[in-house]
């Protein structure tokens, strides 16, 4: 499959889920290629993942919310650039799979790690069925 990884400092503001503006063209590039017919048989889960920094906001009362609102606006501008809605899934992973520590082995935080867990994949598969 082919994995697609955007940190989300470039796709949304700090505890926001509503994509950036510049992120647009990217985002309707993908759109294009899922539509093309080499990829009608491909399946495409969406993942939002967070830092381990707790967030609590009225919208957002933890980063499991925010990690699942990331990934289904990102699977909804999918579906409004006319992907078909049966091909795509959103999961939000929340702090629960990093790619780096959060924090070193004193328990100290390492921001440039935190930075790198927040994110956005975009795994796209051959549908196995």
């Amino acid at each position: 499959g082919i994995k697609m990884e955007f940190h989300s400092a470039s796709l949304y503001e700090s505890g926001s889920a509503e994509i950036k503006e510049h992120m647009i063209p990217a985002l309707n590039q993908i759109a294009e290629m899922l539509n093309s017919m080499k990829y009608q048989n491909y399946i495409v889960e969406v993942e939002g993942h967070t830092d381990d920094v707790p967030i609590k906001t009225q919208l957002y009362p933890s980063n499991w919310e925010l990690s699942v609102h990331r990934a289904t606006n990102v699977v909804k501008f999918l579906i409004e650039r006319g992907v078909s809605p049966d091909r795509l899934k959103a999961a939000g992973y929340a702090d629960t799979k990093p790619k780096v520590p959060n924090k070193d082995e004193a328990g100290n935080p390492i921001p440039e790690n935190r930075e790198k867990n927040r994110r956005i994949v975009i795994f796209i598969q051959k549908n196995q069925n």
